[in-house]
């Protein structure tokens, strides 16, 4: 398995984890109940921790529309070479390091730490398109 294929890997299981996050914090203080409606209204409790688990929810989700389609498409094509890998690499340790400095509301290295991933699209759209083992 490339370690473009462990990426999109990785990348599913934070989004997971995230999401499993938010539900049991969502059910710790909003209540099952709020858990089980049909969700009109605003989460009551959701308070500061809440809205930076919702925050890194949305960004994981804006991240993985653009870069997962890419880690695909370089599986599906068997490009794995320098640029993909550093791409994907990248992209892995850069989203997995934000998750937590996120959840622990750390300003400026949370965009510190979200950058490299942000720069890997370009870098992996470049190893697509020059192929193979460039």
């Amino acid at each position: 398995m490339t370690i473009e294929a462990v990426s999109i890997l990785i990348y599913t299981m934070l989004l997971f984890g995230v999401v499993v996050t938010q539900a049991t914090y969502a059910g710790i203080t909003a209540g099952n109940a709020f858990g089980f409606s049909n969700r009109e209204g605003p989460q009551p409790g959701l308070g500061p921790f809440g809205r930076r688990v919702d925050r890194t929810l949305a960004n994981l989700k804006e991240g993985a529309i653009i870069y997962l389609p890419l880690a695909v498409m370089a599986v599906a094509l068997e490009v794995s070479n320098i640029w993909t890998v550093v791409a994907a690499v990248s992209t892995i340790i850069s989203r997995t390091l934000y998750v937590p400095i996120f959840f622990a509301g750390i300003p400026v290295l949370r965009t510190v730490i979200w950058a490299p991933s942000f720069v890997a699209v370009p870098v992996m759209v470049w190893g697509i398109l020059v192929g193979p083992g460039s």
